[in-house]
C-alpha cells in the first residue's frame, strides 16, 4: 500500500516538473548556474524581467488591439511585409505566448529569426536576443560594440538611442 502511494507522488511530480510554463517560448527563459550566495537576488531580477516582458507585450497587444494569437500574428506579418523583421518577431513571439499550438507563428517566427541572423552583424543580432529578453544592459553593451567595430551602422545607433531612452 505504501510503495504504491510513493510511486503515485513521485509520478505525480515528475509530471508537474515536466509540463512547460505556459505562456513562455523559449527566448524568454534564462538559466542562472551559481555555485554561490546571491541566487535570491538574480531569481528576484529575473521575477523583474519577466514582469517588464509581460507589460511590454500587453501594451503593444492594447495598442494593437490584438484579442487572440491570430490577430498578433497578422499584426507580426504586417511588420515582416514592411521589412521590420525585430518587430515582426516579437508580435509573433506574442502570438506564441497566446497559443502555443499556433503553428503557424511558430513557422513564421523561425522563418523571421533565420533572416535576422543572415541580415544583420552578430553583435546587433545578440543584441536584439537580450532586447527581447528584457536584459537592456547587455543589449546595450552589444550595440556599443557593434557600433565600435561598425561605424556606419546607422540602424544600431538608432537603436541604442531607443534603448537608452526607455
Amino acid at each position: 500500500m505504501k510503495i504504491s502511494h510513493i510511486i503515485k507522488s513521485i509520478l505525480t511530480l515528475l509530471v508537474i516538473c515536466l509540463l512547460p510554463a505556459s505562456g513562455f517560448s523559449e527566448d524568454t527563459n534564462i538559466i542562472f548556474k551559481h555555485d554561490k550566495t546571491g541566487v535570491a537576488d538574480e531569481v528576484n531580477q529575473m521575477k523583474n524581467f519577466d514582469f517588464e516582458l509581460q507589460q511590454r507585450d500587453r501594451d503593444r497587444m492594447k495598442q494593437w488591439n490584438i484579442e487572440d494569437s491570430a490577430d498578433a500574428l497578422k499584426v507580426g506579418d504586417v511588420y515582416y511585409e514592411k521589412g521590420e523583421i525585430d518587430d515582426a518577431i516579437a508580435f509573433y513571439q506574442i502570438a506564441i505566448r497566446i497559443d502555443p499550438a499556433n503553428a503557424a507563428a511558430h513557422a513564421k517566427y523561425i522563418d523571421a529569426r533565420n533572416i535576422e541572423k543572415e541580415k544583420t552583424p552578430s553583435h546587433y543580432h545578440q543584441a536584439m536576443e537580450y532586447y527581447r529578453k528584457g536584459v537592456k544592459e547587455k543589449a546595450i553593451d552589444e550595440l556599443i560594440v557593434e557600433i565600435k567595430e561598425n561605424p556606419d551602422n546607422e540602424e544600431a545607433r538608432i537603436k541604442l538611442n531607443e534603448i537608452e531612452n526607455q
